[in-house]
């Protein structure tokens, strides 16, 4: 990238010299010109490399984007909680929040790609969050694909069903919902990660999971040879949405001690996914 920047200053440069050494030229035929055409030819290849440089940098986007830039610390609900509690982090999406506005994107594009930063550090950190939060976590999940189902958003809830994180995600919900998750991810944020948490073996899940998908799969219907494609994602994304809101209500349903450890295993498998 930094290769194409310097070919396009430099061609810039030589062009802009070119046609104002011409121009002089042509000029001094029917004008006195006082000064040597030299002269103009090297004020014009500043004047391309000036010109060459702001475009490449991004700068005439900047200067008539609508609106002022929101500040760095408010782009997403977070940026405060991640200064004090997770400072890498604070300065990754930071720097990629800089990187956006630079290349010109719009300020709902930038917000939710910091906001996608945020939310992947959440669900990595779920497989090592207590009881309580994780099963909280999962809950707000269960609640997310039902609004979302209810207002026909299948593709997005397909997608948060099946553990992708969604940065565009505050839109399509209620403030209610927005409100009670940005409470939720500022909690995980500010809890210690427990790499010690316990996590239902894989066996064990493995028999929970499919007690689960066969009451999800009675509930709404879903025909059980289905479920296996539809967890693949490539599937009807109503099905997938649908299943998997009636998927976690069967695991909360069990005692709080079980559904976090098979909470924890899940998330835990969805980040080797990722």
């Amino acid at each position: 990238m930094e290769i194409a920047a310097l070919i396009i200053v430099l061609v810039s440069a030589a062009l802009l010299a070119a046609a104002s050494y011409g121009a002089a030229l042509a000029a001094g035929r029917f004008w006195h010109v006082p000064y040597p055409a030299l002269w103009f030819a090297v004020g014009g290849a500043i004047g391309g490399a000036v010109i060459s440089i702001s475009v490449v940098s991004g700068w005439p986007a900047s200067m008539f984007r609508m609106g002022g830039d929101t500040p760095v610390d408010t782009v997403t609900p977070y940026m405060q909680a991640l200064r004090r509690h997770e400072p890498k982090l604070f300065e990754r999406i930071a720097t990629l929040i800089a990187r956006d506005r630079q290349d010109g994107r719009g300020e709902d594009e930038v917000r939710a790609n910091a906001m996608s930063l945020a939310l992947s550090y959440v669900a990595d950190k779920s497989s090592q969050l207590p009881d309580g939060l994780v099963t909280e976590l999962y809950s707000f999940t269960r609640d997310e694909l039902l609004h979302l189902a209810a207002t026909d958003e299948f593709e997005i809830c397909a997608d948060i069903a099946l553990g992708r994180v969604r940065g565009d995600i505050e839109a399509k919900l209620s403030p209610e919902l927005n409100e009670r998750h940005n409470a939720i991810v500022l909690r995980v944020i500010e809890t210690p990660a427990n790499p010690e948490a316990a996590r239902m073996g894989a066996e064990q899940f493995s028999i929970l999971a499919a007690q689960a998908f066969a009451e999800a799969s009675q509930a709404t219907g879903v025909p059980a040879e289905q479920v296996d494609a539809l967890l693949t994602g490539s599937g009807d994304a109503a099905k997938v949405c649908k299943l998997m809101k009636n998927f976690f209500d069967a695991l909360l349903a069990q005692p709080v001690d079980v559904a976090a450890s098979a909470l924890r295993e899940l998330a835990a498998g969805e980040r080797v996914q990722r």
